[in-house]
């Protein structure tokens, strides 16, 4: 596809997971120091939280909250949440069966509490978040949806993240070692992020047109970076990745992340980096069933 006709394009790069562990910090470091992130979404239950505080204040990165509902260590007590967490304060690690959770009643009020927690340990550690997402994409329950742009939009955040990948991508891009499930996520995070725009518009939340890297999700590569550079097309995309010093896969994605030929491919594209609190005015997404297809 030829981009150059184009006019100008956003693009925020965020990594997942910032303060989930040391190995993860230390990745999302050196993607800021040498290469294209220019975002990273906080963990504030993460074993290596107070350490991330630190390298998102150094780097200047522009933060937001990775809620997280799954596969995680919660902020609060057991005793304030004995429904979403064991007695070591670990939460329900399938995604699938906390998703399955949160269709029970009465429990969304903990999971309120739970991220209410986690907006506030990031603001007391002397972070402004600018966006934000879930970890596992359990944000966009429904349900939890709600709760989550709540408590956004009155801390003055107004981004968040719509996983919806065009079909197109999903197609010609997918990573066969995953079967049918970018498939599968592209169907059902399609029809809810439809659902959930007119939640994220109550709140006076926004999302970027595109949202790059769920169908290749722990499978980020330089050449997979590449090829979607040449598919960005909207005025305003977010790519996400999960790079980590101590796995392959999380490797494989920071050396996509700090790649000189993505950085050239970026510049030859006329695509320029940006941080969600770099962003004004009115980019509010319009997205309707065709556009996510």
């Amino acid at each position: 596809m030829d981009n150059a006709h184009l006019k100008e394009r956003l693009l925020v790069t965020v990594a997942d997971d910032l303060g989930r562990s040391t190995s993860v910090n230390l990745a999302i470091a050196e993607a800021r120091r040498s290469g294209i992130l220019t975002s990273a979404s906080m963990m504030a239950g993460g074993e290596a939280f107070e350490e991330a505080v630190e390298i998102a204040r150094d780097l200047r990165l522009c933060v937001g909250v990775h809620v997280t509902l799954c596969d995680g260590r919660a902020v609060l007590p057991n005793s304030a949440i004995p429904d979403l967490v064991d007695r070591t304060g670990q939460m329900e690690q399938s995604p699938v069966s906390a998703w399955m959770k949160f269709m029970r009643s009465g429990i969304l009020s903990q999971a309120e509490a739970e991220v209410d927690a986690q907006f506030d340990r990031i603001e007391k550690a002397g972070i402004h978040a600018t966006f934000v997402n879930g970890h596992h994409h359990l944000h966009m329950h429904p349900a939890v949806f709600d709760v989550v742009c709540r408590q956004a939009s009155r801390r003055g955040i107004s981004w968040v993240r719509l996983p919806a990948e065009p079909l197109g991508v999903v197609l010609g891009l997918r990573s066969p070692s995953r079967g049918l499930m970018p498939f599968i996520e592209w169907a059902v995070f399609g029809m809810l992020s439809i659902y959930n725009l007119r939640t994220a518009r109550k709140y006076g939340m926004r999302a970027t047109s595109r949202v790059y890297g769920l169908s290749r999700t722990e499978d980020v590569d330089e050449e997979y970076l590449l090829k979607i550079l040449g598919l960005i097309d909207s005025p305003m995309s977010e790519f996400f990745a999960h790079p980590d010093a101590s796995t392959s896969a999380g490797k494989r994605e920071l050396e996509a992340l700090t790649s000189s030929v993505v950085k050239n491919r970026l510049y030859s594209f006329g695509i320029t980096l940006t941080g969600y609190e770099e962003v004004s005015g009115p980019l509010t997404v319009r997205r309707t069933a065709g556009e996510l297809l």
